[in-house]
């Protein structure tokens, strides 16, 4: 069984229907039994994780305490959250050179696991998923900037880039591989499962879907 994550981000309509979208999820999932997970901003979190199973879209070092603006593993913990979604390109884990501050990212997983939640981290290429993996989150998801939010999914535009990096993943770890960046149809995610994906992770592909009931369906169909 493959899984599906639905990463909400801030669109109007991911606030404006997100429960909907959450109950379509529930339905789909028991339905083909695929694993659906939800990513919804943290002012819903709370509410969609009491629908769907659901992880939240960053997390913070910082303890419980005098943290003004900071989101504790205990907050997450709390809302029911099963996970956190790490490192995606919009909320980079990130050093002032731009790139990832690798010691913060291995402490965060390790927070995650010290706390029985899950931990989704998403990298931009090869060489970043080569570190990452040593660490052995959950899943590592490859999301080339460029691609997301397009009409070319990632599995079409680079084949073997995707093969390359569900193997580098597979090989070093027991972490999934899931592929994201510009996933907008069945055949999609039918091209990244033949290449050794475990799964997908979309955004505007479902939340922007003038039927988002048909996109989880559709999406979700080659993940049973």
């Amino acid at each position: 069984m493959g899984i599906l994550i639905i990463n909400y981000k801030s669109y109007k309509e991911a606030v404006d229907d997100g429960l909907s979208i959450a109950e379509a999820a529930k339905e789909v999932s028991k339905e083909l039994n695929v694993k659906i997970i939800l990513s919804p901003p943290f002012t819903m979190l709370k509410d969609i994780a009491r629908v769907s199973p659901s992880i939240a879209q960053g997390m913070d070092l910082e303890e419980p305490g005098a943290h003004t603006g900071h989101v504790s593993w205990y907050e997450i913990k709390k809302s029911g959250a099963v996970g956190v979604l790490l490192n995606h390109s919009e909320n980079r884990i990130a050093s002032k050179d731009g790139k990832i501050d690798y010691e913060k990212l291995s402490s965060l997983i390790h927070l995650c696991l010290d706390h029985d939640l899950d931990s989704y981290v998403c990298v931009e290429n090869i060489e970043e998923a080569e570190k990452v993996v040593l660490f052995n989150p959950t899943a590592i998801a490859y999301e080339p900037p460029e691609l997301i939010g397009g009409n070319i999914s990632v599995s079409t535009a680079r084949p073997s880039v995707v093969k390359d990096f569900c193997s580098t993943v597979k090989k070093a770890s027991n972490s999934l591989a899931l592929i994201g960046a510009g996933i907008k149809s069945g055949e999609d995610v039918r091209k990244s499962l033949s290449l050794g994906a475990d799964g997908v992770l979309v955004a505007s592909g479902i939340i922007k879907a003038k039927d988002f009931s048909a996109a989880i369906r559709e999406l979700s169909l080659p993940l049973k």
